[in-house]
């Protein structure tokens, strides 16, 4: 796929107006930067969230800004040679312009359709986009670029379905699980009600830190408060393949001071939702693995 001229001439105009700049530095970059990567194969846009272990840069909310699709939560960018990546100049805060962008979304049918979205929503287009980079979108009459992606992530107007969040959130998490091999881990983020009338939810988007996992929830459907975080991770033994569980994030939690029964409350909450596994819990952080770790 070779830039298309539509492409091309976007970048210039994005360029021209300093809505974006070409990122020659990555060390420049700092979080909740807006980032885009334009090749001759890949046309990606995101949120700056961290670098992962090998100096790649973790995105959320990752946008195909050639067919305006939303394609993942979080991803990895790896810069090949013919790369050429682009940020966001400004972002949604201390920026007198965000009210102005925010209407735009306000006056959006859908979003006066879906009061109980309206959260997961603006983290979407405050993490998507700047404020000045929807005004231009709106200004060219191209507000798809933002409103189809954020329609396919949350499922509703041309791509509605009938959606029980909670199945979708357990399955997403099951997904997880289930691609586990031994050695490998997940962090994940947790809500634990304090009586068993509710059912626990658990949410992950792989080795990304519990922080990102955190952001990248609030723009979900499903999104929720949650009460713990930690790592889980794969292990073969006699009994075949187990699940080693800490309760050791420090974003949502005590780290290694995370005691044992801490844990032992997440694996019964697990062992609830998901009883076709084996959870072992252990203190502390005693279940990572071999990535990446936060």
């Amino acid at each position: 796929m070779k830039m298309t001229i539509e492409t091309k001439n976007d970048i210039i105009e994005l360029l021209d107006n300093n809505i974006i700049e070409v990122l020659n530095d990555n060390n420049r970059l700092s979080s909740g930067k807006v980032i885009r990567r334009v090749s001759s194969t890949k046309n990606q846009q995101g949120q700056f969230a961290g670098f992962d272990n090998d100096g790649g840069l973790i995105l959320i909310n990752v946008i195909d800004m050639s067919s305006s699709d939303f394609t993942a939560e979080a991803g990895i960018i790896r810069p090949a040679k013919d790369d050429t990546l682009y940020c966001c100049t400004t972002s949604f805060s201390k920026n007198k312009k965000s009210a102005e962008a925010m209407e735009v979304l306000a006056a959006w049918p859908l979003y006066k359709k879906n009061p109980e979205l309206h959260l997961p929503m603006e983290t979407f287009f405050r993490s998507s986009f700047s404020p000045e980079y929807i005004l231009y979108l709106k200004k060219n009459d191209m507000l798809d670029t933002v409103f189809i992606p954020l329609q396919q992530k949350l499922k509703i107007g041309r791509y509605v379905e009938v959606i029980n969040w909670d199945n979708i959130r357990k399955e997403k998490f099951h997904e997880h699980l289930k691609a586990l091999k031994p050695g490998e881990h997940i962090t994940y983020i947790a809500l634990i009600p304090q009586t068993t009338s509710y059912a626990p939810k658990f949410y992950s988007i792989g080795t990304k830190p519990h922080e990102v996992t955190h952001y990248s929830l609030r723009s979900e459907g499903f999104n929720f408060k949650p009460t713990h975080g930690g790592h889980i991770k794969a292990d073969k033994n006699e009994k075949g393949i187990v699940y080693y569980v800490d309760a050791g994030s420090n974003f949502i939690g005590k780290g290694i001071k995370t005691k044992l029964e801490t844990a032992e409350s997440i694996s019964k909450a697990l062992k609830r939702e998901y009883k076709d596994y084996i959870f072992i819990p252990l203190e502390g952080r005693g279940a990572f693995g071999t990535e990446q770790s936060y």
